[in-house]
């Protein structure tokens, strides 16, 4: 059987969808979970700063403006099925031109450095050399089937400036694991604009760690997630930071994260790498299925 043909229009049209969906708005679960959020709180400055989130992500679905200055880096985990057959010139590059084009047409702030040293280093300077493909990061997993599926996010540098990651011996205790998360995230306090989002990746090696933190954020929960002993952790660390109080935009109130996903990976018995990604609360992030 041959495999199916993605064509290069298909993709296209799947990433300017997808942008033009989250660029003024927030998933539509984080808007229950702010509304929830806003019933249950006390602080009357925290009631006040809920009603005006609430206020700002309906303002900017209503208008299509930006939901935040920050219009963020564009991330894809891309699902490839052993399927199919990506037309020329690759994903990458389709998607790339996608996003510059949609960064045009929907008025989004340039939020990239090309040159991550900023010219510190004369000469040096990253980034593709053609200048119409807008750079993204891309994670991009072979599965079984004839279907390409793309989890887009984007991603603002607030945020993520108050992500970490640790390696911890293989010894290390539940709760030496715990307190890294919690502390990670209130030694955050108002600068990832909270309430937040928090993904963390437990396992794998440096890098998977980080991978698995970001898809907490960013991919669907499956079925297996939902009970068992991992979920009453996360809800456990969850209570444990809003406990403290630290609040909406780090001022006070009962709602520092609205929710909090782990997912794990096997390691080497010599380490036990942990990573925190935090995400604000204008969680920019759908899916599309070609």
């Amino acid at each position: 059987m041959s495999p199916r043909l993605v064509s290069k229009g298909q993709i296209q049209a799947a990433t300017l969808s997808a942008l033009e969906e989250i660029y003024c708005q927030p998933e539509a679960r984080i808007i229950e979970l702010l509304k929830s959020a806003r019933a249950n709180e006390t602080e009357p400055l925290a009631m006040d700063m809920l009603d005006a989130i609430l206020a700002n992500a309906e303002l900017a679905a209503r208008d299509r403006v930006p939901t935040c200055q920050d219009t963020g880096l564009l991330v894809v985990f891309a699902q490839l099925g052993t399927g199919i057959c990506l037309e020329e010139p690759g994903l990458r590059e389709i998607l790339g031109s996608a996003a510059k084009y949609a960064w045009k047409e929907l008025y989004l702030r340039d939020s990239l450095a090309l040159d991550p040293l900023r010219g510190q280093i004369p000469g040096t300077q990253a980034g593709p050399t053609d200048n119409s493909i807008l750079p993204l990061i891309l994670h991009l997993e072979q599965v079984p089937g004839d279907k390409l599926t793309l989890h887009f996010c984007l991603k603002g540098g607030g945020a993520e400036n108050c992500s970490a990651l640790r390696m911890f011996a293989p010894t290390a205790s539940l709760a030496e694991i715990g307190g890294f998360i919690v502390s990670t995230v209130l030694e955050a306090g108002g600068k990832p604009c909270p309430p937040v989002l928090v993904g963390v990746g437990i396992g794998g090696d440096f890098e998977l760690c980080a991978l698995l933190a970001k898809q907490a954020l960013v991919l669907p929960r499956i079925a297996a997630e939902q009970d068992g002993a991992l979920l009453a952790w996360e809800q456990e660390l969850l209570r444990q930071i809003n406990a403290k109080g630290k609040g909406v935009q780090g001022m006070g109130g009962q709602t520092t994260v609205l929710d909090l996903r782990i997912l794990t990976a096997p390691c080497h018995i010599a380490s036990l790498p942990v990573a925190v990604n935090i995400e604000c609360h204008a969680h920019r992030s759908t899916s599309r299925v070609i």
